[in-house]
């Protein structure tokens, strides 16, 4: 007895030393950021010192990807590490509905269900405590999938307060209270904005100071000041949250990653030199930033020519995080990139948009510096290469077709591999109408129909997690 006594708190210390080892993780996930919104990626205008101090003191990743276009998939997938094809949750929720288009959109599953992986199952059995902070948008909320706490209430996303636009500054706060709640568990913890997705919520004062700058600057690729002045209140807020992480003297042992879900969306900001936004396959749409910072493990100020995509975050912090990686993943193990700083191959990239959006149904293969992207109503296939072509400007399908025929090949054999949903003539289609969405009657029954049915416009009951609204 008097053994156990002396030796209980040796076994006490060695489980909180171990506790201690297991890295934090703040996953920091935006809302449409495109590539070049930050001024360390490339734009013109937009104020962004702490994401560039952040990657000053990390890695960037140059060859970032969104495993979807638009947001619900993307972040469906980045939960459970698998693709939107092989979820059959491939458009954002609700979707639109296009009756007298050529082809008839799947009946695809309307959010991710609560059996699939999420960073919260994966991390909690290794004594991890984990919370999701803001945007959801894949169906019930985040503690329907293993977190412990967060608040995904859609109305931050409208938050038009100067000192506090889309909510930014509300989710540090979560966030810091439920790391100051937990005191000596390591953490997982999604802060994941709603910045910088419409409505352009922002201090009007720093507005007027980005106008002036447009205004004697015309020949600026990036204009929208209301937008800068959003990005840059964003921006501010994740130096806040850095800066607490210093102060509790946990910033050594965490590992911060920054990407967001999707490419820029047009109407507010410029992805040049990549072509097109949200909503499309090219690569502005699909690109994004992807920045990690790991003191004592990543060299700082480097960048990393690792394919990353946002199926492969679950795999990657499964490993670091010591957990075995779920069976029957799309994604990858980067861990040896996030760690290390070592350059992996992580193979092909596929896309599959059986929808409508800025650009028609679609799908796509990156391989190697090839990339193919299948036109589903035509058939057509086009060709680049974006290595020596980063902009897309110029078709080689014609040129090389070999080479887009087995690419096409093997886009055709993973659909078949994930048991892709796919289009099919529409009966009702009208050339003249096509672009139409459903009568107000038609569109009425649906809404009801979905609500029936428990979709992400479900209410909540008081005291349980919101659910979020979906965009309309």
């Amino acid at each position: 007895m008097r053994l156990l006594k002396i030796l209980a708190p040796i076994f006490l210390a060695a489980q909180v030393l171990c506790a201690a080892e297991k890295p934090n993780i703040l996953f920091i996930f935006t809302d449409d950021l495109g590539a070049a919104d930050l001024a360390c990626t490339g734009s013109d205008l937009y104020r962004t010192p702490n994401l560039d101090k952040l990657a000053a003191q990390g890695v960037t990743f140059t060859r970032g990807y969104a495993s979807a276009h638009v947001c619900s998939p993307t972040r469906a997938a980045l939960q459970s590490g698998k693709t939107p094809a092989r979820l059959h949750m491939t458009d954002f929720l609700r979707g639109h509905v296009k009756p007298y288009a050529k082809l008839s959109v799947p009946d695809w599953t309307m959010g991710l269900p609560t059996t699939e992986s999420s960073f919260a199952k994966v991390v909690k059995p290794q004594g991890y405590v984990a919370a999701w902070f803001g945007k959801w948008h894949a169906g019930e909320g985040a503690q329907q999938h293993g977190y412990d706490a967060g608040n995904q209430s859609w109305k931050e996303n409208t938050k038009d307060e100067p000192t506090d636009p889309k909510g930014v500054y509300t989710l540090n706060k979560e966030a810091m209270e439920f790391i100051e709640k937990n005191p000596g568990k390591p953490f997982f913890i999604g802060m994941s904005h709603y910045s910088p997705h419409g409505p352009v919520r922002f201090d009007p004062a720093v507005r007027d100071e980005y106008q002036k700058i447009v205004d004697a600057k015309p020949d600026l690729k990036q204009k929208n000041a209301g937008y800068a002045a959003m990005i840059e209140a964003l921006d501010t807020s994740i130096g806040q949250m850095l800066d607490f992480l210093d102060k509790k003297d946990l910033a050594k042992n965490t590992i911060v990653v920054f990407t967001s879900d999707n490419g820029g969306e047009l109407n507010f900001t410029n992805n040049a030199p990549l072509r097109m936004g949200k909503g499309s396959l090219y690569e502005g749409g699909v690109r994004v930033p992807v920045i990690a910072r790991w003191p004592g493990h990543l060299k700082p100020g480097t960048t990393n020519e690792t394919r990353v995509s946002s199926i492969d975050f679950l795999p990657t912090f499964a490993t670091l995080a010591g957990a075995p990686v779920p069976a029957g993943l799309d994604g990858k193990d980067l861990s040896a990139a996030f760690s290390k700083g070592e350059t992996l191959d992580r193979g092909n990239l596929y896309w599959h948009y059986p929808h409508y959006h800025a650009t028609r149904p679609s799908g796509s293969i990156l391989s190697g510096d090839w990339k193919l992207i299948e036109w589903f109503e035509t058939g057509k296939t086009e060709l680049y290469n974006i290595a020596a072509d980063p902009k897309e400007e110029k078709d080689l399908a014609a040129e090389n077709p070999e080479k887009a025929a087995e690419l096409l090949a093997d886009l055709k054999k993973w659909r078949g591999e994930v048991g892709a949903q796919m289009m099919k003539e529409n009966p009702q289609y009208d050339p003249a109408r096509e672009t139409e969405g459903p009568p107000k009657k038609e569109n009425k029954k649906k809404e009801e129909a979905k609500k029936k049915a428990g979709n992400a416009d479900k209410p909540k009951k008081e005291k349980k997690p919101k659910a979020e609204k979906a965009l309309k």
